[in-house]
């Protein structure tokens, strides 16, 4: 049962009475224990496993447009690479980078030697030893706890160890690429701190050219608010009337047209992977980069088939016309 107390603080200063709540509920902070689930699996293994599947799906049918081309690609992720039970970790590679896929084989079985010490610490020892680790006793019982944990505790110390180096070892080959860059260093710094600055510049059209530097934008914009006061002035004549003109037509929004032409060539497969080689591993997608470029091999001439029926037909596939918005509060 929580118990509330409430009222209003009177003060001579403001006629404004702030209303204050005091009860008795312990408030438990989950900032500490935020965690991150992880539906998919993409170690070596499983890439690897799937790259066979894929192989042999597409060799075996026979794909007409782009819809069964995605169909069968997210079918053979969903088989080699997402869990069965979603994980709940800190420990991803979004968060941190330098954690390699044999850092994650060591981490889990680290887990594998702690669940090993779990199950061994509940066996009751028959002479009376209450101790987890084993204590003095040296029953079958209690020397198999003794065993299992310093099993666990030695393997857990040398995996701290190799951690640390790890990711030392990686920032350190960063700052040696950005070395004699200042910008590039303090980018690198506030990207470690966790500040990030915005990648995408604005985007804005002025007089029919696109402008992306912010010092010309802010300029336009003052320019434009200190010139109303004064385009008010001029739209009303010498009695103060307001003159008034047509309005827009959306047509005087469009863009100019084009009057030339342009001719497209079908693309080729090493185009398509020439394409895939050059995307960003840290780009957002339903499925990781590294792994559309590790298949890039076997989905490449099917792509560019497709994609040559596209242009050709004019029709873009629906799958394409769907975006994932994920909202981040900040």
């Amino acid at each position: 049962r929580v118990a509330i107390t409430a009222g209003t603080l009177k003060d001579h200063i403001t006629h404004h009475s702030p209303i204050f709540q005091i009860f008795n509920r312990k408030l438990e902070s989950t900032r500490n224990n935020l965690k991150f689930k992880q539906y998919y699996d993409y170690c070596q293994s499983n890439i690897d496993k799937f790259l066979n599947i894929l192989e042999n799906d597409l060799a075996n049918n026979t794909i007409g447009n782009f819809t069964e081309f995605h169909e069968i690609y997210k079918k053979g992720i969903d088989k080699t690479c997402k869990l069965e039970r979603p994980k709940c970790s800190k420990r991803t590679v979004q968060n941190n980078p330098w954690i390699t896929p044999g850092l994650i084989v060591s981490i889990n079985h680290q887990h594998e030697l702690y669940k090993d010490w779990v199950k061994a610490r509940k066996v009751k020892c028959k002479l009376g030893e209450v101790c987890d680790k084993g204590g003095l006793c040296h029953c079958p019982t209690c020397s198999k706890k003794h065993t299992k944990y310093h099993e666990y505790t030695d393997y857990r110390r040398i995996l701290k160890k190799t951690r640390k180096n790890i990711k030392t070892k990686y920032y350190t080959g960063k700052f040696l690429e950005t070395k004699g860059n200042s910008k590039k260093t303090w980018e690198l710094i506030n990207r470690i701190r966790g500040k990030k600055k915005r990648q995408i510049k604005p985007l804005f059209t002025i007089d029919n050219e696109k402008v992306t530097n912010r010092r010309i934008i802010a300029n336009e914009f003052n320019k434009y608010f200190v010139s109303l006061a004064a385009n008010l002035n001029e739209a009303y004549n010498e009695i103060g009337e307001l003159s008034m003109n047509r309005l827009p037509s959306f047509y005087d929004y469009l863009p100019r047209s084009s009057s030339s032409s342009i001719y497209l060539h079908d693309c080729d497969p090493d185009e398509v992977s020439k394409v895939i080689t050059e995307l960003k591993n840290g780009k957002s997608s339903d499925i990781p980069i590294h792994i559309v470029k590790q298949s890039s091999n076997i989905i490449s001439p099917l792509l560019s088939v497709l994609y040559n029926e596209c242009m050709r037909d004019g029709v873009f596939p629906d799958d394409l016309k769907t975006g994932r918005i994920s909202p981040i509060y900040k």
